[in-house]
């Protein structure tokens, strides 16, 4: 298998599609509101993705007027974001974007690809690319409960494994203080039927018994045990 195909057997594993780029489904405007709260404040203008994907949070922030910057390792996708008018590059070419040239940076699905001894220099190269009083956005698959593991296990590039505890030591490492570390939203009626029922019964038991067993087990500990996907805004230590 060449290393092209491989990059295509990936999209088409993912469902990601030209004509898909940037489309918005029912629900994702409300949806990326709450997922990404901390950068809903009117000071947000310039924004990067890091791994934009099939173009959801790059449309998102376009049509709420922000500018919009995005790095992928799929050169597909990178030619995809190109003929959208979007401002795009390479993904090892972070580094050389402006330091301090953004209000926000959102890397949603992306962490758990980087191997574990590159984390703290990935953190530490996206700390200089925000402004002070920036924030940095992680999704990731969560390490600390059952309900990830479908998840982190379930893709095959997936190479690190990540908890609120693990997560505390990169962000320690890199320089950057971690603002909040929370459940990931959930879908709801807004998307379909079918995710609001899940989100009111699955959803509602998940939490109560995420409760639960943190009170009987992790006392103390701010570990989040009610869904599959955590997600962790990080700021630049002053």
């Amino acid at each position: 298998m060449t290393h092209d195909s491989g990059h295509s057997d990936y999209l088409s594993w993912k469902g990601w599609t030209p004509d898909g780029f940037g489309v918005e489904g029912r629900g994702d405007r409300a949806y990326f509101r709450r997922e990404l709260r901390e950068l809903m404040g009117s000071d947000t203008r310039s924004v990067l993705e890091i791994g934009f994907g099939n173009g959801g949070v790059m449309a998102f922030g376009r049509a709420r007027g922000w500018t919009m910057t995005g790095t992928e390792l799929q050169p597909e996708l990178l030619a995809i974001a190109g003929e959208h008018g979007f401002d795009v590059h390479e993904a090892d070419r972070v580094g050389q974007l402006p330091d301090g040239g953004f209000d926000g940076i959102v890397a949603l699905d992306v962490f758990e690809h980087i191997q574990p001894d590159e984390s703290v220099a990935f953190l530490t190269t996206l700390g200089s690319k925000i402004r002070p009083g920036g924030h940095i956005l992680l999704r990731f698959p969560n390490a600390d409960s059952w309900v990830g593991n479908p998840f982190q296990n379930g893709d095959p590039t997936h190479v690190n494994a990540i908890g609120m505890l693990k997560m505390t030591y990169y962000a320690r490492a890199a320089g950057l203080r971690i603002e909040s570390f929370r459940a990931a939203a959930r879908r709801g009626f807004a998307t379909s039927p079918i995710h609001g029922l899940h989100a009111l019964t699955a959803g509602t038991y998940l939490s109560i018994s995420a409760v639960v067993s943190k009170a009987l087990h992790f006392p103390g500990l701010p570990v989040v045990l009610s869904t599959a996907d955590v997600v962790c805004a990080l700021t630049r230590e002053s």
